[in-house]
């Protein structure tokens, strides 16, 4: 009798030629995703500047701090329900409800800005709320994606999306840049969300992904932990994303800006500026990855942490804002390589009845990574210089890429598969 939990699924015992990352779009379905997930990522660069600017301007250091932990936090508290949701309910409803929530909250928000009467606290609710809607709709997208292009191109889907993606938010923030100048900031909400309302809209006219069985067994939330035993390298790399993101997060947010600050002598141009390093780097990691197939993607995604050597190294010893641009492009190639690989390496590997909740703890562990790293790392800047910390962190990053290699080639996995 066959292990759920173990099972190879059935798309990879036979895995056709694989198409090119383009190709996948004449799959009708998975292009309307992908437009949706797009449209809704052009808005959230809009709105990012935005919030943050908005933020700092009303509370300073402290207002922005409380906004990115209102936007980190739900990961914690619903990033497994998330999961088990995905894998309870229809997917696309989910990815559906998710929007309409998230365009919902936005429309009073802008409102209150256009009237003046938005506040701090107003803006932290709806980060708040934006993200707790979020962790249920990771999940569900990360689920669908193998239903839409098959699992064998999870890796071109993903990393496609990824580069695209990364692509808007540079225009975004560019446009958003440019029109700040003269618009209120709160057009910015107003425009995200009608970009979650079209996302909806787009999403409510996928034929898949609206499957489950309303009178099958409830789920059980443990089953998403219980799926990582039996692949000890995929659950290397689940914990090893958790720890790194925690130390790149909280050096990212806490040093960046006051690296570009006090020791290159730049103000938020020159942030700006590193900020498009990083997004370069991550276009560059999804166009390599749609192009180029990984085998052991579990493993491959610990080794893609090695890029914080140079990527964190060249900022701690920048001089120059063209080095710490430099480092930002490095670092984000590793982080992007590492997060398509193992959401790729879960979407191959896990069966479709378990697949929802292993990427709700991915979600969580990715996500919440980011609230880990403002409370734990970025005070380290309040006593240490961040030349420092970020040499500290181009070495401490890739060792947790060692020791999860290390700690996974230890591990006795007895059901062992040539993608595990």
């Amino acid at each position: 009798m066959s292990d759920p939990v173990f099972d190879v699924p059935r798309e990879l015992e036979q895995a056709p030629a694989a198409p090119r990352a383009l190709d996948l779009l004449r799959r009708t379905d998975f292009r309307r995703v992908y437009l949706a997930v797009a449209t809704s990522e052009l808005g959230d660069s809009l709105h990012y500047i935005a919030l943050m600017w908005f933020a700092f301007d009303v509370g300073g250091a402290g207002g922005v701090i409380a906004v990115r932990l209102a936007d980190s936090v739900p990961a914690f508290l619903f990033g497994l329900h998330g999961g088990l949701a995905a894998d309870r309910f229809s997917r696309k409803r989910l990815m559906v409800s998710a929007d309409l929530v998230r365009a919902t909250v936005l429309v009073p928000v802008a409102i209150a800005g256009l009237t003046g009467g938005l506040h701090l606290w107003g803006l932290v609710v709806a980060s708040f709320v934006l993200e707790s809607a979020t962790s249920f709709f990771a999940p569900a997208y990360g689920a669908m994606v193998p239903t839409l292009v098959d699992r064998t191109n999870v890796q071109r889907a993903n990393a496609l999306v990824q580069s695209t993606t990364q692509a808007l938010s540079i225009g975004g923030w560019a446009l958003a840049a440019a029109f700040l100048t003269f618009m209120p900031v709160s057009v910015f909400f107003g425009v995200n969300a009608v970009s979650f309302f079209v996302s909806a809209s787009l999403l409510a006219r996928v034929r898949h992904g609206g499957e489950h069985d309303r009178h099958g067994e409830a789920p059980e939330l443990r089953a998403g932990l219980a799926a990582l035993r039996p692949r000890p390298m995929l659950a290397a790399g689940v914990v090893a994303l958790g720890v790194a993101v925690t130390i790149t997060a909280g050096t990212w947010i806490g040093g960046v800006p006051k690296l570009v600050r006090d020791t290159l002598h730049h103000g938020a141009g020159g942030f700006s500026i590193v900020m498009v390093g990083y997004a370069a780097g991550s276009i560059v990691s999804g166009v390599l990855l749609a192009r180029t197939p990984i085998r052991r993607k579990a493993r491959a995604s610990l080794i893609a942490w090695a890029m914080y050597l140079p990527g964190y190294g060249l900022i701690a010893l920048a001089g120059s804002l063209p080095l710490a641009v430099a480092g930002a492009f490095f670092a984000a190639t590793g982080q992007s390589t590492s997060v398509v690989l193992i959401n790729s390496a879960a979407q191959e590997e896990v069966p479709d009845h378990l697949l929802g909740r292993v990427l709700g703890v991915i979600s969580l562990t990715h996500r919440g990574a980011h609230a880990t790293g403002l409370m734990l790392v970025s005070p380290l800047f309040l006593v240490a210089s961040p030349p420092a910390i970020f040499g500290g962190a181009a070495i401490a990053v890739p060792l947790v890429g060692v020791i999860g290699l290390a700690a996974a080639a230890r591990a006795r996995e007895p059901h062992q598969t040539p993608r595990s």
